[in-house]
């Protein structure tokens, strides 16, 4: 079993932002499908403009994902929202439950 890493503040808080900042890229996104497939529809309204943007975004949300899910927990050590082989975007560490804002609370 692994030893839990101390919280020095030095680390602590650039990891806690790495873990912040990559969240938000993922989520950006996410969010920003709609707008990319209305945009590549306005401009080309054919299958295969649409079918370029879609896989032009799903290789930048599959990076997003992947560079979120192998943060690690500056607490723990453990990945961040990876459980297993469970991907879970939630306010919490998985492992050790530090909050996503953890560094901003001190």
């Amino acid at each position: 079993m692994e030893e839990p890493k101390a919280s020095d503040p030095a680390t602590f808080i650039p990891a806690m932002r790495l873990v912040r900042r990559r969240r938000k890229y993922f989520f950006a996104t996410v969010i920003g499908y709609m707008p990319a497939m209305w945009l590549a529809n306005k401009i080309s309204p054919t299958f295969q403009s649409l079918a370029i943007t879609f896989g032009a975004w799903l290789v930048i949300l599959f990076a997003t994902a992947f560079f979120s899910a192998i943060t690690r927990c500056p607490r723990c050590g453990h990945y961040f929202h990876m459980h297993g082989m469970t991907l879970m975007y939630l306010r919490r560490c998985l492992h050790c439950q530090l909050h996503v804002t953890a560094d901003k609370n001190r």
